[in-house]
């Protein structure tokens, strides 16, 4: 018999790899803010409504942009949903609603450029033009798609009411609701670019929100019939307009209801006539 004892076994040392997950997904304030896989159009449509924050990556990291792909979504998306509006009054508000619904939509966000570039920068955002530019054509692209989604809901209105105020009532709803959830790109992008979700950006929010319900009256009319395509002549401020066009709208809903009551009245009475004759 021997003393020797037997050899130790090597320990196992612990891994240190990093798992495949985490080596795709850099540690940062959104975990989406990662190059796109793939760049063709139905990857950018798929990256818009699950990854929005891939398509900003590919504007401010890489140098090929979708910018054109975005350009033609947002085009497309309004126009439809413009047309589905114009369906309300149909003849000429069939061509005439998707052109200013595209008009007033990229109008809005033209003019609002400016402030989203400065009151980011003051929130710490970390941006160039281009980038900004880039974000928000983001950011109405996303709110154009959802748009598009609420079309067969505003088409099923404007064919089956006649009310104009409940009809307007429903799409500046929509396009609320719509911009809501678009807006939260813009807050989302601001933190992965080094700023906050902090006043700054909160503010110019509200401003971008009055600047569109703004555009509804200067562009108007968007529901209804009329001879001119823009009334530029009459100055309103939208609330002001909003109930005016309401009182008016029930103003003529109840004469008109006058009115059919006189003619049943009359249809009635002439009826009791002729059987008193006979």
């Amino acid at each position: 018999m021997t003393d020797q004892q037997p050899p130790e076994l090597p320990q196992k040392q612990p891994s240190t790899a990093i798992p495949t997950s985490a080596q795709t997904k850099p540690a940062g304030p959104d975990p989406d803010y990662v190059s796109m896989e793939g760049s063709g159009f139905s990857q950018i449509l798929s990256h818009l409504l699950r990854k929005p924050m891939s398509i900003v990556y590919s504007f401010n990291h890489e140098g090929k942009s979708p910018a054109s792909a975005l350009l033609l979504i947002t085009l497309v998306c309004l126009a439809i949903f413009g047309f589905v509006i114009g369906i309300f009054s149909a003849g000429d508000q069939l061509w005439a609603a998707p052109l200013k619904v595209i008009g007033g939509v990229l109008f809005s966000a033209l003019i609002c450029l400016p402030s989203l570039y400065i009151f980011g920068s003051l929130g710490g955002m970390d941006a160039k033009i281009q980038q900004v530019i880039g974000l928000m054509l983001t950011f109405i692209t996303i709110t154009s798609l959802l748009l598009v989604g609420f079309a067969p809901v505003v088409w099923l209105f404007s064919t089956s009411s006649n009310s104009s105020v409940f009809f307007g009532f429903l799409a500046i709803t929509i396009w609320i609701v719509c911009l809501f959830f678009g807006l939260r790109v813009i807050m989302r992008a601001s933190q992965c670019m080094g700023g906050g979700q902090g006043g700054h950006l909160k503010l110019w929010i509200i401003v971008f929100i009055l600047v569109t319900l703004q555009m509804t009256t200067t562009l108007r009319p968007f529901i209804g019939k009329s001879d001119e395509f823009i009334n530029l002549e009459e100055k309103h401020f939208f609330l002001g307009y909003w109930f005016t066009s309401m009182s008016d709208a029930n103003q003529s809903e109840a004469d008109k209801l006058r009115s059919t009551e006189k003619i049943k009245v009359g249809t009635g009475a002439e009826a009791k006539k002729g059987k008193h004759k006979k």
